[in-house]
């Protein structure tokens, strides 16, 4: 039998890896998060120009992780 040599440290690079749906729990909170936030600014925002590149952020951040959300929602059903 051949000896196996061993790496000198764990490959594990991360301890706290998260299932499928615990990830999509917490992007489901952070989308929740991000909707109120954008909220807050559309409501505060009126005609300020500062508040346009916010704006433009936060619904670009919110279409991401709504998409990534619908993928999870997708693998889940089996699709």
């Amino acid at each position: 039998m051949e000896r196996v040599e061993q790496l000198a440290r764990s490959d594990w690079t991360d301890q706290d890896l998260l299932t499928k749906d615990e990830a999509r729990e917490r992007l489901v909170e952070e989308i929740g998060r991000t909707r109120a936030r954008l909220d807050e600014v559309r409501s505060a925002a009126g005609d300020h120009a500062s508040a346009d590149t916010e704006l433009t952020l936060l619904e670009r951040r919110l279409n991401a992780m709504e998409s990534v959300r619908d993928e999870y929602n997708d693998y889940r059903a089996g699709k």
